[in-house]
């Protein structure tokens, strides 16, 4: 039995070091690393909330600041325009009232509902006591975020 556990163990660190060594392989051949690309679009304080407002409807930048006390005219301005560089929102601007900018998700910013709906998931279901939501509250949560954010 020992000798069994012995290899299963040796198994398991060879399997690991195998598995490492293909995504160093991957990783030199393609110069790339997809974890890393999909955190540089989320890289900034502030995108995860606007995205958040933008599935929302929201689509003013008045309104990206409601009830963010520390989000200045600055780093909204300069999130905005990173987020629209990175092709996650566009922006529209009214001919005759240019203040009356909106933003809106592409294709590509849509895309990221199930990384959002994932999150949420994961917020929700490792508050194992309960602790910040009511089992009641949890699956009311799941069932709003689903249809706003259209998962199906």
């Amino acid at each position: 039995m020992i000798c069994r556990l012995e290899n299963l163990k040796v198994f398991k660190i060879q399997y690991l070091n195998m598995d490492e060594r293909k995504l160093n392989y991957y990783e030199k051949k393609y110069e790339r690393n997809p974890v890393e690309d999909a955190v540089k679009y989320l890289s900034n304080k502030w995108t995860l909330h606007i995205l958040r407002d933008l599935f929302l409807g929201k689509s003013h930048f008045n309104e990206f600041q409601t009830n963010r006390k520390t989000l200045d005219n600055k780093s909204l301005s300069r999130c905005l325009k990173t987020m629209e560089t990175n092709g996650l929102i566009y922006k529209k601007i009214d001919e005759e009232e240019p203040k009356n900018t909106e933003y809106f998700l592409t294709e590509k910013g849509k895309s990221f509902n199930k990384v959002f709906y994932e999150l949420l998931l994961f917020a929700i279901e490792n508050d194992k006591d309960n602790e910040h939501y009511s089992e009641h509250a949890k699956n009311e949560l799941k069932e709003m975020y689903k249809e706003i954010l259209q998962i199906e």
